[in-house]
């Protein structure tokens, strides 16, 4: 998500230092996304409680809207370990606008994400790789007003290891035996998929540290096959995300920021809605620094606490959910802890004016 501190514009600099910065974003980019997709990480769809944190992931058309040259950006997820083995995601993505044409208040954003999750004992996981690309439009010549679309294409795999699963033949007068055999047989323990996704985000700022923000995402429309049977007709559902977030100045040394994320897929709902204050600390851009904190409630599911804030180019957060579904008797309201870590590159150093309210062009 596009976020806004204060009024500035990025100086000048000649084509060849652009050029060299580019060059050195993408490097960077490469490097980062390369190292996650070979270490070792330790599935349903994956889902985050600070999903603000992970705009990529809820939304292909947050792709390169943010002040800066590259973004980059990392989650974690444990949840459920006081029931069961725990359920753990891992997810990191960086974009970039890869074309800005001042002139026309057009970006050309692409991007990458990757993410890893698996459950239980059998270890059910999914690894998947998605590349995004976004088209941003300004819609008025106040630049405080943009349109932006995005598409996402993507390949997963999903395993599952059966050794560590038991079976009913494996007990034998009242007693387990974990080397007694079993006859259950298996069709496959993975198989590949392809995915696709749609977004579109408005983002409308009519006045500095005021912000309103509407998003909605289509994920799975090709609904690829998901049987380790060889069902042709097991499908994944079709995903769809909507979020709405706004950005109010309480004084001049408090936001508020409520917001709101649905999200439908086939019988499942998740519907988040919360808010976060955000108290800023020091508002020079070269040691901007705020304390964020917020309470969420997850229909039906959990309460959760966040804590995090900015410093500089570093955004982060810490949160706990605390189970309040019928599960909380076995779960006794333990949930699971999330962090979520942003970085942009900027390189240049912005100088403040006055007349134009948001600084992507």
């Amino acid at each position: 998500m596009f976020e806004q501190r204060e009024t500035y514009k990025e100086r000048k600099y000649y084509p060849n230092k652009i050029v060299q910065s580019f060059m050195r974003n993408i490097k960077i980019s490469l490097i980062f996304l390369i190292s996650l997709l070979f270490a070792k990480l330790s599935a349903q769809d994956i889902h985050f409680s600070q999903f603000w944190l992970a705009p990529i992931q809820i939304n292909p058309a947050n792709v390169g809207f943010f002040e800066g040259q590259t973004r980059i950006a990392a989650q974690h997820r444990t949840q459920w370990r006081a029931v069961t083995k725990p359920f753990v995601t891992y997810a990191s993505s960086v974009d970039l606008p890869l074309i800005k044409r001042t002139y026309r208040q057009e970006i050309f954003g692409i991007g990458a994400s990757v993410f890893h999750d698996h459950s239980g004992d059998s270890r059910y996981g999914t690894t998947q790789l998605n590349l995004s690309m976004s088209y941003i439009k300004g819609l008025n010549r106040k630049n405080n007003n943009f349109l932006s679309v995005g598409l996402q294409v993507g390949g997963a795999q999903r395993t599952i290891d059966y050794s560590e699963l038991y079976f009913d033949e494996q007990f034998h007068n009242g007693r387990f035996n974990e080397d007694m055999a079993h006859s259950e047989q298996f069709a496959k323990d993975n198989f590949i998929f392809g995915d696709i996704g749609l977004g579109v985000n408005w983002i409308y700022q009519p006045r500095n540290r005021q912000v309103w923000n509407l998003g909605l995402a289509l994920f799975h429309l090709n609904k690829p096959k998901q049987s380790l049977l060889n069902d042709n007709s097991i499908r994944l559902d079709m995903k769809m995300i909507f979020t709405a977030s706004t950005s109010l100045a309480l004084d001049k040394n408090i936001d508020l920021h409520p917001m709101i994320m649905a999200s439908f897929q086939g019988v499942y709902r998740e519907i988040i809605i919360g808010g976060m204050t955000k108290y800023i600390l020091d508002k020079n851009p070269l040691s901007y620094t705020t304390l964020n904190m917020g309470v969420f409630y997850r229909a039906a599911d959990a309460a959760y606490f966040m804590i995090g804030g900015e410093y500089m180019n570093f955004n982060f957060g810490l949160s706990y959910d605390v189970n309040m579904s019928r599960l909380k008797v076995a779960s006794r309201y333990k949930g699971g802890w999330e962090l979520s870590v942003n970085y942009i590159f900027n390189r240049y150093k912005p100088r403040r004016i006055k007349e134009v309210p948001c600084p992507i062009f």
